[in-house]
């Protein structure tokens, strides 16, 4: 709760502790958002956990956790952020390219932010009649703590960097002004998928084959370590 207190002093939010996982603590945080400031205007979905494992080697419980996390987790938020959003509200749902680019390891994401960007159609379908607008923002990589392992390594980052037109990651808040602009009255936009990796969609992802085995590694350490400690993000 530590990171999620500071950010809220930051910016004069509200904290709330929340696996997105479970729906019930999902719907404590949508009433917990209403009792303080009202009826909600605007929801953006941005928890998820990258699982690492080849389809054959995966275990059936890491999974079924990454399915709970990036997929039930933007179903149990879509749905109960809507029964307390006002008519004409907005909800965005962050997916990943590892939907549409393939990345070795990484089945278990990709299939199941897969799965969440399918529910975006059918919930923009189902709430259009309360004029509430459903998107999703598909990130490439982003310059984040989640990809420090490859930042780390000049070698790594050359070979992820290759891969993009513009020659950079995405800012955090590149993806921030992106939902944004979805939630605005002005964008006449429900249903979609906005792309927003500087590119990278043009090219290819980068292969596991491509980089440092140390780095891989690591990465994959980071990765599960993240799952364990950090199911269901705040």
């Amino acid at each position: 709760m530590a990171g999620v207190q500071e950010l809220a002093y930051l910016i004069g939010g509200q904290a709330v502790r929340c696996d997105a996982s479970i729906e019930a603590d999902v719907e404590a945080m949508a009433k917990a958002a209403v009792a303080a400031h009202g009826p909600i205007d605007i929801a953006i979905m941005t928890a998820g956990v990258p699982f690492v494992g080849t389809i054959d080697a995966i275990a059936p419980e890491t999974m079924r956790q990454a399915i709970d996390i990036n997929f039930f987790g933007p179903f149990h938020f879509v749905k109960h952020m809507a029964r307390h959003m006002r008519d004409g509200g907005a909800i965005v749902v962050i997916t990943s390219t590892t939907t549409t680019q393939p990345l070795i390891g990484y089945s278990s994401y990709g299939c199941a932010k897969g799965a969440a960007g399918v529910l975006v159609k059918y919930a923009a379908l189902e709430y259009a009649s309360r004029g509430i607008r459903v998107n999703a923002v598909q990130p490439g990589i982003i310059e984040t703590p989640m990809t420090a392992v490859l930042q780390a390594n000049p070698e790594a980052w050359k070979a992820v960097l290759k891969e993009i037109p513009l020659g950079r990651a995405v800012k955090a808040h590149e993806i921030a002004d992106a939902c944004l602009w979805l939630c605005s009255p002005n964008a006449a936009v429900t249903g979609a998928t906005l792309t927003v990796d500087n590119g990278n969609h043009l090219l290819r992802q980068v292969q596991p084959d491509e980089l440092p085995y140390e780095v891989m590694a690591e990465n994959a350490t980071v990765a599960d370590h993240t799952s364990h400690a950090s199911d269901g993000e705040p």
